[in-house]
């Protein structure tokens, strides 16, 4: 019997979530959200087993998106499948919402760009080859500095080209490829895709967030210990 994946992404304003029978897309469902995840997700969920011949039951693994992206709806997306994975005894798989995005984009003939906008005029990003190999961190920088990273013309998707598209046409010229919009949010389905190569080995009963910077929390916690000091 094939493996059943239940698959989620809420790193960016899109929801996503997907049920996945092997490779095999049995439903997905793309929300773009304003007001943030939380009354979104659990619906959504139960909508994916109520179109599917899948039920909570026949789950063997769990994936959930793990950033960068939003830090609150990161969260929402971990607890929820950390929730599920405790509710009905199965493994968890945490995967980049970077990779999910690069992956999204294959097969391409130039290397894959993927830019999150992570506000205060910043972007992540990670820069992958045309096979989907990540040739750089994960990072955090100003839209400004994307073109130090750059060499040859290169896709560029995600959700960071709604804000910074123009500047990095003017920055990079003929090396900037920007991708179709169907490529600027990542696809729970691809999520579940990445999730499915993991060797069982590494599936676990806990995943973290891939915050990539602090949050504002952290730093303001940071900041008064030092004061304190």
């Amino acid at each position: 019997m094939a493996i059943r994946i239940l698959a989620l992404d809420t790193s960016t304003r899109c929801c996503s979530a997907a049920l996945l029978s092997g490779d095999t897309l049995e439903c997905e469902i793309n929300l773009h959200v304003r007001q943030g995840h939380a009354g979104e997700l659990l619906p959504l969920i139960d909508s994916l087993f109520r179109h599917s011949d899948t039920g909570p039951s026949d789950l063997s693994l769990i994936a959930s998106g793990i950033g960068p992206g939003s830090f609150t709806g990161i969260r929402i997306g971990i607890a929820t499948a950390k929730g599920l994975s405790m509710a009905l005894g199965c493994p968890l798989a945490g995967i980049s919402t970077l990779d999910t995005l690069a992956y999204g984009a294959l097969p391409s003939r130039l290397p894959v760009m993927p830019l999150i906008d992570a506000r205060k005029t910043e972007v992540y990003f990670a820069l992958y080859s045309p096979d989907g190999y990540r040739l750089t961190e994960y990072l955090n920088r100003g839209p400004d500095e994307v073109k130090n990273y750059i060499t040859e013309p290169t896709l560029f998707i995600g959700d960071g080209l709604e804000l910074y598209r123009d500047m990095l046409a003017e920055d990079l010229g003929e090396h900037f490829v920007p991708g179709t919009e169907n490529l600027w949010t990542p696809r729970a389905y691809v999520t579940g895709l990445l999730a499915r190569k993991l060797p069982i080995e590494t599936l676990t009963k806990d995943i973290s967030p891939l915050y990539v910077r602090q949050s504002d929390a952290d730093l303001i916690l940071a900041r008064e210990k030092s004061q304190r000091l």
